[in-house]
């Protein structure tokens, strides 16, 4: 991630630096002057909907967990015949909140930190707490996505109000399939207080690779040396998938963990663990923008994580094979992006601006309607597809525009929008293919849609405006001509 030292502290300057860092060990039960010997927090990512039962799992011994959720991904409330959400909902949380468990940040829409820029991270992050707060949730710690943490990041968790950040990898982890790096000269539990609140330790997330034996064996190293061991888990269920635990063997390991208590081991929140206060929470909204919105229309300028264009991001569905690629077949400049489909069942493809929080993504004002723009050269038919973000961040497709046809030749596709609904604020588009094929585009733009009142109301303006620079231009000659020679002769020796 390309991220300047200098950008980071002219972000960070302009509001969201904290206060000075103050932290200790505070418990429920324990006193912070004479801290368990061991404590264990169970930690749970992503706000999955199985997290729930598990939440209920961890009552009936007497425990409390956190959960780490982004804003953005909260499931609506299911209706009679909707399905079942994947994510918990908002009452789910709610819940979780007044039996006792802790709920933590983990970005607007479960970000990468080290993919993007500072402005769009410090968005992610400060953004999420501030949704979170506003919810009745008192997120007060936060988890990285992908556990991806750096000196930059932790500046702007802190100025965003959070008391710590856990980040993955950083404590011994078992030796199991699919984990590469497991850290064997890492400690086995991460000290109390954490040397750095803004990146505590933990060990890999838990997958189900990791048996009951594996669970049991990262506490009983920690309680060689004493500490605080995090463990990161993501779905309780029996689906098998790579990051799933079954429930028996999570009950199992809860269950064993209860006993553990009368050697000093104990089970604790988060935010038990790292206390500190309730602290402000920080809006940090997108710049405003003029003309053409869109970011790097004419694509040319290359990613520093990926092989596409900067600010964008190549979005499908449905059963086929899309490529995106970047070429020099462009209409103007040096770059054109480039998507070829294979293996064509059902769905599409296209190259859209990034579906982010507003550095790349395009801004807009409810009640207004936008003229969008590309040009194109495809072998099949092709249409514009629109995304809307809302207030919570969340990305859902809105609408479509007529089909055009197949071109040899560079034709301009022209589509404006309906007008912006309320609780809308950021939009992405682009041409899609529905069919084998390939599509090249280029010279992407978005402008707001004058009406009719406002062109007359600019027009008179601007009219004005130049009549009244006529009539003074003699005047202001005048004046120029009297000011020179005024100029002339204090400057003469005579």
């Amino acid at each position: 991630m390309a991220v300047t030292v200098l950008l980071v502290v002219l972000l960070l300057g302009a509001s969201v630096v904290g206060p000075a860092r103050a932290f200790s060990v505070v418990t429920a039960e324990s006193p912070a002057d004479d801290p368990p010997a061991t404590v264990v927090s169970l930690t749970f990512d992503d706000g999955n909907d199985d997290q729930f039962g598990a939440a209920r799992t961890l009552e009936r011994y007497g425990f409390r967990g956190t959960f780490f959720v982004s804003s953005g991904l909260i499931a609506e409330e299911p209706g009679p015949r909707d399905a079942a959400p994947t994510k918990m909902t908002l009452a789910q949380l709610r819940g979780l909140q007044a039996d006792g468990h802790e709920i933590g940040g983990h970005t607007v829409t479960h970000a990468d930190l080290a993919e993007i820029d500072a402005e769009e991270a410090q968005r992610q992050v400060c953004n999420d707490r501030t949704k979170l707060v506003d919810l009745g949730l008192d997120a007060s710690n936060f988890a990285y996505p992908y556990g991806e943490a750096s000196l930059d990041l932790e500046r702007i968790v802190e100025g965003c109000g959070y008391n710590s950040a856990r980040g993955l990898g950083d404590i011994r982890s078992p030796n199991v399939p699919r984990v590469t790096n497991t850290c064997e000269k890492c400690p086995v539990a991460e000290t109390t207080p954490p040397t750095d609140p803004y990146r505590t330790k933990a060990p890999n997330q838990v997958e189900n690779t990791w048996t009951l034996a594996e669970l049991q064996n990262a506490v009983t190293g920690a309680e060689t040396t004493g500490g605080w061991l995090q463990l990161t888990f993501h779905h309780i269920d029996d689906s098998g998938s790579s990051l799933s635990v079954p429930p028996s063997v999570f009950e199992a390991f809860v269950a064993w963990l209860a006993e553990r208590a009368t050697l000093g081991t104990v089970v604790r929140t988060v935010a038990q663990v790292i206390g500190g206060p309730e602290r402000p929470t920080v809006d940090y909204p997108p710049k405003p923008r003029s003309g053409n919105l869109v970011r790097n229309p004419g694509l040319e300028t290359l990613s520093h994580t990926s092989s596409l264009p900067a600010c964008w991001q190549g979005v499908g569905w449905g059963e086929n094979q899309p490529s995106f690629t970047v070429v020099d077949d462009a209409r103007t400049g040096e770059a054109a992006g480039r998507l070829d489909l294979t293996d064509y069942t059902e769905g599409d493809a296209k190259l859209l601006p990034t579906l982010d929080l507003g550095t790349c993504s395009p801004p807009v004002e409810p009640g207004r309607a936008y003229d969008l723009g590309a040009w194109y050269r495809s072998t099949g038919k092709t249409q514009f597809e629109i995304y809307t973000r809302d207030a919570d961040g969340a990305w859902t497709h809105w609408a479509s525009s007529p089909p055009y046809l197949p071109a040899d030749d560079w034709v301009h596709a022209t589509f404006t929008t309906p007008r912006i609904p309320e609780g809308v604020d950021g939009l992405s588009f682009g041409l899609n293919l529905q069919e084998s094929g390939t599509l090249i585009t280029d010279d992407y733009s978005q402008e707001v849609d004058i009406t009719w009142d406002e062109f007359v109301t600019r027009t008179v303006a601007a009219t004005w405006a130049q009549v009244r620079r006529t009539l003074a231009a003699p005047a202001d000659n005048l004046v120029s001509l009297h000011h020179f020679g005024t100029l002339q002769n204090l400057a003469s020796p005579w």
